[in-house]
């Protein structure tokens, strides 16, 4: 036992020596400077206003979904097509037929419009594109973003959606 006695003592100093060092030096990371100061106020950013959604804005949405989504009247869409939609193509490449906008091509049922927030000069719609009753197809849902330009609402995006699956049992 006498002589485990020094191993023993050294490994004591030696744990000692690094609980030290891990209390004195610590964390040595910078200090994150976005952090909130204790006893300053956070700056919260006020909440932009929920406004009735125009009705031109369900038109135009419609009207989008008609022409670009079905490729039925180009020359409307590209009248129809914000900044984000025509992704910088011209009017002439837009006519072609090859742009940025997911088509649906079955046959029209109803089409709801479901407002997911409708600001001032912004709203947007989560849409359930169903196939008309009798014909081919199953619905699909698509996010439809429009902007208000000057006086004109504008479709600025336009992507497809997958709503998360809902659980049968939520406590799995």
């Amino acid at each position: 036992m006498l002589r485990l006695f020094p191993w023993i003592s050294g490994l004591v100093l030696v744990a000692g020596i690094v609980a030290f060092l891990i209390v004195f030096f610590g964390n040595t990371a910078k200090s994150d400077e976005s952090a909130p100061l204790l006893g300053k106020p956070t700056v919260v950013k006020p909440v932009t206003k929920s406004v009735p959604v125009p009705r031109t804005a369900r038109v135009v949405a419609g009207r989008f979904i008609l022409t670009a989504v079905q490729r039925k009247n180009l020359v409307q869409a590209w009248k129809l097509a914000g900044p984000g939609v025509r992704a910088g193509q011209t009017r002439k490449q837009w006519l072609t037929g090859n742009i940025a906008v997911v088509p649906w091509f079955g046959q029209l049922g109803q089409v709801p419009l479901a407002v997911d927030y409708s600001i001032r000069n912004e709203v947007e719609f989560t849409v359930v594109l169903q196939p008309k009753p009798g014909t081919k197809g199953h619905p699909d849902t698509f996010k439809i973003m429009l902007h208000k330009f000057g006086k004109r609402w504008l479709v600025n995006s336009w992507v497809p959606f997958e709503p998360p699956p809902i659980k049968a049992n939520p406590n799995d």
